[in-house]
């Protein structure tokens, strides 16, 4: 499965989390919640991640780290059916974070991805999945960039577009790129051409991939916001949920 991703209903979660084989849950997570407690949050993170918070500088970036990452450990700890700060993680290959092996029997991979006031958080099993998101700022001088990292034929393609969809083709180009070499867990030191910029009938610019055995979507995760996810092996069905926020009286994401 290749191609554009309608924007989807997040809706409220079940209360209790359930994932079965060839599902995709998809969980948006907006970290500027005006009920959400940051410190319930912080709370749930371990010492090593509050550590990591508190370097970041500016106080919109400690919170969307530590929202984010708590709204990933209460999500996945809901289907493990254990306390967000029991979770422990290990490093894949290059770094990409995983379930430690007492917690991996049942084969569940997760990605997780946050920009600005916003993150996304995929979970699936027995399969490889990488998510990204990015806010498209329209202040931002994109064409660097893909001279840096697009191919000549990529960086072609968004030069023959009308000047119009050319920000925001940069953008899903981009995610595109970065889901795949998440998933694969590969960083930035992997290929980037795999996927193509194309123009559909009706206008919309469309980012396919190129690999066999994998599949891209392109995800519409809120406005000013441009999403994919990369997964291996197509043919999977989507849930998308909508993360409730942490509060004071709540200890894990569905309550």
């Amino acid at each position: 499965m290749n191609g554009s991703e309608p924007s989807p209903s997040w809706v409220v979660p079940p209360a209790k989390g359930v994932l079965v084989a060839g599902e995709v849950h998809l969980w948006r997570a907006e970290t500027n919640a005006a009920q959400l407690c940051v410190d319930c949050c912080a709370a749930v993170l371990s010492a090593a991640e509050q550590e990591r918070a508190a370097k970041f500088r500016f106080a919109k970036d400690r919170r969307l780290y530590t929202v984010a990452h708590a709204a990933l450990r209460s999500i996945l700890a809901d289907y493990l059916n254990i306390t967000p700060t029991n979770l422990q993680f290990d490093a894949g290959a290059n770094g990409k974070p995983r379930l430690a092996p007492a917690l991996a029997k049942d084969g569940m991979q997760f990605n997780l991805s946050h920009s600005h006031e916003l993150a996304l958080i995929a979970v699936t099993r027995e399969r490889e999945i990488g998510v990204d998101v990015e806010r498209v700022k329209e202040d931002f001088a994109f064409d660097e960039l893909a001279e840096r990292y697009f191919t000549a034929r990529e960086v072609s393609a968004i030069r023959a577009l009308p000047k119009e969809l050319r920000r925001r083709a940069f953008y899903q180009c981009w995610t595109s790129k970065e889901a795949f070499l998440k998933a694969k867990g590969v960083g930035l030191s992997g290929k980037l051409d795999e996927v193509q910029i194309t123009l559909n009938d009706a206008g919309k610019v469309e980012i396919q991939g190129k690999l066999a055995k994998w599949s891209l979507v392109e995800l519409h995760p809120a406005s000013a916001y441009v999403g994919a996810l990369a997964l291996q092996e197509p043919n999977c069905q989507f849930k998308y949920y909508q993360w409730r926020p942490l509060a004071p009286a709540a200890g894990h994401a569905h309550s």
